[in-house]
């Protein structure tokens, strides 16, 4: 018999529409260990997944993702493939999976079995996973890039038939034993993933997974070939707090011996309730070879220990009986809390925006009409660009447009006077990237834009210190102290000194913006000993101590920096959030008052010395580094992790000089 013929005589034997249906389901691609995905969140995005792989389903999509788990994490789910058939056949997909992170960064292992079913013993298909994850070798110095494999045992089964003692014909029993089906009833083969994770900054992503990397033969015949083809997944997403938009592009050979294609577009997006929980809704749709078309959408409760997920897949063009498939799954994350509630994310973020120095967003009137609208709108896009580059005098004119087609529109108004003002004092910064005078007055100019006077202010001070005596620079500034009525701070600081305190904030926004909280609390707390009001040393001990959990800390930074601020925009922007550090801070005194008092447990005296030494270090290694020192505070560095291995400041502090050193 033949290969072709042994698959058609096992079709026949079957002689039900369930394998039929499953045939049909998988198409276009194959009758065995078909993708079919695994929980309900990948699925609920079309299984476009590879790119995003940030929970216990990473084993199945991408396993490089594990390495970017913090907690161990167990799932199950179940799916309801093709409800309704007319024959009434029963199809099920079923998941279980647990990951585990390893200490100080040493990865993440993973196990996972999943099973497809008809019928129950019908026919299935069994794969066991175990898998790892981590990010790359320190030598390729590719500190943003994970990788991941899976080894899997496959094996797949059908029952007892009467077929296999009596062969059909195709109308009736022959009496003579099948020679497919009276020989072996299931067939068990190793198998290997493989996957890539690389993080291109800190909101994009893309991920590639290598499926079925050893192609092996599942046929039940030993004189038959039926490889698993290679199937390969590359993934772009954009990821915000709230939000995954992504794209996948996936191939695998057909059975006809062609390419088949597919292009997935997903979005997901969380809602936040504020300390309660949050709901998350997806939906995607997919296009690709062979006609093949289908959407699938979703649905997820999820707190910062469970999530209970639910997605819905409907073929469009290819099985008309049906109402879709179902899916339902729920995950635990277990251990102590690593990652922010959404909520609190939320708030960081909005700690974040107060910083980026930008205008707030200017939009037309909603009185105007639609097509005036579209008008306003690209004059406004217009002059923010123009802002952001430095070309004030013709931002103002590109405003003055603007205001033409909606002269009443008093934020407009608002914002063109300060413009204006900007335009003449200072015209056209084009060197600000470059000259460090430039670069102060361009900070200055967007403070003022933002409606951050005292920033403005200080800011122009510390051009006019860096270049002392300059006629324009004194004048810019004595018209803007009497605009906003403020003194500049740096403008009484000897040009070292104030050359020392922007170092120290340059140094400590850039700790801020890659997260390294504990380098931009000391750095901001050295600037603030040459100038205790500096504002921006304020705010980002603010953001800092609340990303640590130091809310109290967080607290008092920000009250200090409302006293400073004079810009009202900016004023109600940090009120709001104080009020919302508050809140969590009374939510975490309700947390403490309902817990019991976890019993103390004596740590040992050399653990506290080893603890206080690395402290130490880190300390001098920071101050080195400001110095201008990397190799010597990379050497202190590297002897805290002597002290301490698992120091996750000192290994981030090394892993930035490293770079810097490149």
């Amino acid at each position: 018999m033949n290969k072709n013929g042994g698959k058609e005589r096992l079709i026949t034997a079957f002689g039900t529409a369930a394998l039929a249906a499953l045939l049909l389901f998988a198409a276009p691609a194959y009758a065995a260990f078909e993708d079919l995905g695994a929980g309900a969140r990948g699925p609920g995005m079309g299984n476009a997944f590879t790119a995003v792989a940030d929970d216990v389903y990473a084993i199945y999509y991408n396993p490089a993702g594990l390495a970017l788990l913090e907690r161990p994490e167990l799932a199950a789910s179940h799916t309801q493939h093709l409800v309704g058939l007319s024959d009434g056949s029963g199809l099920n997909t079923s998941f279980i999976g647990y990951v585990q992170p390893l200490k100080y960064g040493r990865g993440t292992i993973g196990a996972a079995m999943q099973n497809f079913s008809i019928d129950g013993s019908f026919y299935s298909e069994r794969a066991f996973y175990l898998s790892y994850g981590r990010g790359a070798p320190e030598s390729l110095k590719l500190y943003d890039l994970y990788w991941g494999f899976n080894l899997k045992n496959l094996r797949r089964s059908f029952g007892s038939l009467p077929e296999a003692s009596s062969a059909y014909n195709g109308m009736t029993a022959t009496g003579i034993p099948d020679p497919v089906l009276s020989g072996r009833s299931a067939v068990s083969v190793i198998d290997a993933d493989f996957g890539l994770l690389y993080k291109i900054n800190k909101n994009y992503t893309a991920g590639l997974e290598l499926m079925h990397l050893a192609s092996p033969n599942i046929a039940f015949s030993s004189a038959d070939t039926d490889r698993l083809p290679l199937h390969a997944k590359l993934g772009l997403n954009y990821r915000s707090i709230l939000s995954n938009i992504t794209a996948q592009y996936e191939t695998l050979t057909a059975p006809t011996g062609a390419r088949d294609q597919r292009v997935t577009m997903a979005m997901e997006r969380w809602f936040p309730w504020l300390l309660v929980g949050n709901i998350g809704a997806r939906a995607a749709l997919s296009v690709g070879s062979r006609d093949f078309r289908q959407a699938t959408a979703g649905l997820s409760y999820r707190t910062g220990r469970i999530c209970l997920d639910y997605g819905f897949a409907m073929p469009l063009n290819s099985i008309a009986s049906t109402s879709g498939s179902h899916r339902l799954s729920f995950s635990i994350r277990f251990g102590p809390d690593k990652e922010d509630e959404e909520s609190v994310k939320l708030v960081l973020a909005a700690m974040r925006s107060i910083k980026t120095g930008k205008a707030p967003e200017i939009k037309a009137s909603a009185r105007v009409s639609p097509a005036v609208n579209t008008a306003v709108d690209e004059h406004l896009g217009r002059a923010r660009f123009m802002e952001t580059e430095g070309r004030y005098p013709e931002a103002a004119e590109e405003l003055s447009k603007a205001l033409e087609l909606s002269p009443e529109d008093t934020q407009l108004l608002r914002h063109q006077i300060r413009l204006n003002f900007v335009a003449v004092q200072l015209g056209r910064l084009s060197d600000y990237k470059t000259d460090a005078v430039q670069s102060a007055l361009y900070r200055s100019a967007l403070a003022y834009l933002g409606g951050s006077d005292k920033e403005a202010v200080d800011q122009a001070g510390y051009a006019l210190s860096l270049r002392p005596g300059a006629g324009d620079i004194g004048n810019y500034l004595a018209q803007l102290e009497l605009k906003t009525g403020l003194k500049s701070s740096k403008a009484g600081l000897t040009p070292d000194a104030a050359a020392k305190v922007d170092n120290l904030l340059t140094m400590a926004a850039e700790a801020v913006e890659s997260s390294r909280y504990e380098e931009a609390v000391y750095m901001s707390e050295a600037a603030l000993k040459q100038q205790p009001e500096n504002l921006t040393a304020l705010e980002n001990l603010g953001i800092s101590h609340f990303a640590m959990g130091s809310y109290q800390k967080s607290l008092e930074a920000w009250e200090k920096a409302s006293k400073l601020e004079t810009g009202r925009a900016r004023q109600v922007m940090i009120n709001s959030q104080i009020n919302s550090v508050e809140n969590i801070i009374k939510q975490q005194k309700r947390k403490v008052a309902a817990a019991a008092p976890a019993p103390k447990t004596a740590r040992p005296e050399a653990s506290k010395i080893d603890s206080a030494l690395a402290q130490k270090l880190y300390r001098e290694g920071l101050d080195l580094y400001s110095a201008g020192e990397p190799e010597k505070a990379k050497a202190l560095f590297q002897r805290v992790l002597e002290a301490d291995p698992g120091n996750v400041p000192a290994t981030n502090a090394i892993k930035r000089i490293q770079r810097e050193l490149k």
